[in-house]
């Protein structure tokens, strides 16, 4: 009995349980799969096959206008991949096809997409959010969503290189926001009403609304 990318796909994901979102993405990889059209049992499928698949989702990003056309196609190919080797697993197949290499894709993690003027924007909008039910703690909601879009915007495109700058590396906590006007250093003499982020252990300490 021959098996479809669907069923293949479906019994994947009861074996292994994935969030939401993973689960979505499959399906999503399933969409594009019977748009395409020309996938046949996952017995009979070949690299050609694939190939051309993934080809397919690339130029389709493309003429979407999509930010990231590699990413997208590579996505694809990760599902596939893992449905394969699953279905080799059970013996569904007798071994899974070779795959094309992946494409050169953008690595976004820790990009923003806003603008500046969106996340500024955005930021000082935190000043006039109600304090949801709920909310029992001393500190205003506003304040937890300022600290994230700052620690995000300072330091969500250059995590890395911060860290190797010190003989230590740790993540950045809660404590290390301070809303104080006066920076937690105190050689800084700059004053800042919207608060200091600063790398604990260290001399480093900036303005939230440094850029």
């Amino acid at each position: 009995m021959q098996t479809t990318l669907s069923a293949a796909i479906d019994s994947y994901l009861r074996m292994h349980p994935r969030s939401r979102g993973t689960r979505n993405e499959y399906h999503s990889t399933l969409r594009k799969w019977e748009q395409w059209g020309r996938g046949g049992p996952i017995e009979l499928l070949q690299r050609k096959d694939l190939r051309d698949f993934l080809d397919w989702v690339y130029q389709r990003a493309v003429e979407d206008q999509g930010t990231n056309p590699g990413r997208t196609a590579n996505k694809a190919r990760e599902h596939l991949r893992a449905v394969f080797s699953w279905a080799w697993e059970q013996e569904l197949i007798d071994s899974p096809p070779r795959f094309p290499k992946p494409r050169p894709q953008r690595d976004v993690a820790g990009r923003h997409y806003l603008t500046k003027p969106e996340l500024n924007a955005l930021y000082f909008a935190t000043y006039q959010m109600q304090r949801p039910r709920g909310w029992d703690l001393p500190t205003p909601v506003g304040r937890y969503w300022r600290a994230a879009l700052a620690l995000f915007f300072n330091y969500g495109l250059d995590t890395g290189t911060i860290w190797k700058s010190i003989p230590w590396h740790e993540p950045i906590r809660w404590r290390n926001v301070c809303w104080d006007r006066h920076a937690p250093d105190r050689e800084v003499k700059e004053q800042c009403r919207w608060g200091w982020l600063s790398t604990e252990g260290s001399k480093r300490a900036s303005s939230s609304t440094d850029q």
